[in-house]
């Protein structure tokens, strides 16, 4: 475990004060939830990603935390943080108790140096700051007292919920400041928890900031989709195009249907069956709302004409395959009357064999063939005869 902060903040003269809400007992639960929360992040303890964040970005956020400490400052504990937030652009704020649940937890404005301490064994501190979109949050803390304390805090959901809103990418420790990166996934409120480890000392006194660097706006569009065939049958355009993009097809300006790419994406937009030389416009728009160039597409006239019927091969009375030929592709099916007893795919040379139970000398089976708009062929009679 790390011993965070080699910068002095005795001469800050933080005043020590007790809880006015909650219990001993209520302390210590929150206390041990926090510590299991915390703990089970420091397991998965990476070096923070310098490529995320750019280095002057994460040098400058460390030097303003280091000489915001210079500074000697005095206040209550009880003072509320409120009054502070009114104050000079970047100037120190203060922690205010009660401040240990998410509830009630102290807000924190990105860039400002909030300073605190702890009041007794089980004290823990939460704070909340807003996060305006998606981005990197850098969250710094520092104590003054390095054989004593060993501080921790993390970033986290309300509650320690897990929705995916924030990540932990890393963290980094130097010149006295610990700096843990997040990745945000979704503007917010986010909650910062402070404790003690040791939890062996009262009035100790230490530092928490945070900075919000938003993610460079996506403006690049989406390729244009690939759409499949369309007849004037058809209840379904199907295609591809950028994974989780939103597809809309369209008959001139008139919106038709539209659907979510999967994260293949592979996509399926119902519309209205359409008359055979309606020409159709599909568009790819991405989470940022970039749409991609049209894709025109031509509504042809479906399929009618039935395959010619298969030609099959001799059956005898020992055979458990029917082979032949048949349109390439199609779908070629064995009966015995009315009942089906097999069917299988051509292939692209339209060769085909079908596996059939043993049939009696003499029985007649009837093999026909189905083309990809359901067409189907004209029966072929073939008499099973004796071995």
């Amino acid at each position: 475990m790390k011993k965070k902060g080699i910068i002095s903040l005795l001469s800050v003269g933080l005043i020590a004060s007790s809880l006015s809400v909650g219990t001993a007992q209520a302390e210590g639960n929150n206390y041990e939830a926090s510590k299991k929360a915390i703990e089970s992040q420091l397991k998965n303890d990476k070096p923070l990603n310098h490529n995320v964040i750019s280095p002057s970005v994460l040098n400058d956020f460390k030097e303003k935390t280091l000489n915001s400490l210079k500074t000697p400052k005095s206040f209550s504990a009880k003072k509320s943080n409120a009054a502070s937030i009114s104050g000079s652009s970047g100037s120190p704020m203060y922690e205010s108790e009660p401040n240990d649940d998410f509830k009630i937890a102290d807000t924190l404005l990105n860039d400002r140096m909030t300073f605190g301490q702890f009041n007794d064994t089980f004290d823990i501190d939460f704070y909340k700051v807003y996060v305006s979109g998606k981005g990197t949050l850098l969250v710094g803390g520092v104590t003054d007292t390095p054989t004593d304390m060993d501080l921790l805090f993390m970033a986290t959901e309300y509650d320690y919920s897990d929705h995916g809103y924030i990540e932990y990418l890393g963290s980094e420790y130097d010149d006295g400041v610990e700096v843990q990166e997040y990745k945000v996934n979704k503007a917010g409120t986010y909650y910062i928890p402070v404790m003690d480890l040791n939890s062996s000392e009262t009035g100790e006194a230490y530092g928490i900031s945070t900075l919000f660097e938003a993610a460079a706006k996506d403006t690049v569009a989406p390729n244009k989709p690939t759409v499949n065939k369309v007849d004037n049958n058809d209840k379904v355009v199907t295609g591809k195009a950028e994974a989780g993009s939103t597809v809309t097809v369209n008959a001139g300006k008139n919106r038709i249907g539209y659907a979510k790419a999967t994260s293949n994406g592979s996509f399926s937009v119902s519309i209205p069956v359409q008359k055979a030389g309606t020409t159709l416009n599909v568009t790819a728009k991405d989470s940022s709302g970039n749409v991609s160039k049209l894709t025109y597409v031509t509504v042809v006239k479906s399929d009618v004409t039935p395959p010619n019927k298969p030609t099959v091969n001799k059956v005898d009375d020992n055979d458990k395959v029917v082979t032949g030929k048949a349109e390439a592709n199609s779908t070629v099916t064995v009966n015995v009357g009315k009942n089906r007893i097999g069917y299988a795919k051509a292939n692209s040379k339209g060769s085909f064999s079908v596996n059939i139970p043993v049939q009696k000398k003499g029985t007649t089976i009837n093999v026909t063939a189905k083309d990809a708009s359901n067409n189907v062929s004209k029966l072929t009679y073939v008499t099973v005869v004796k071995h």
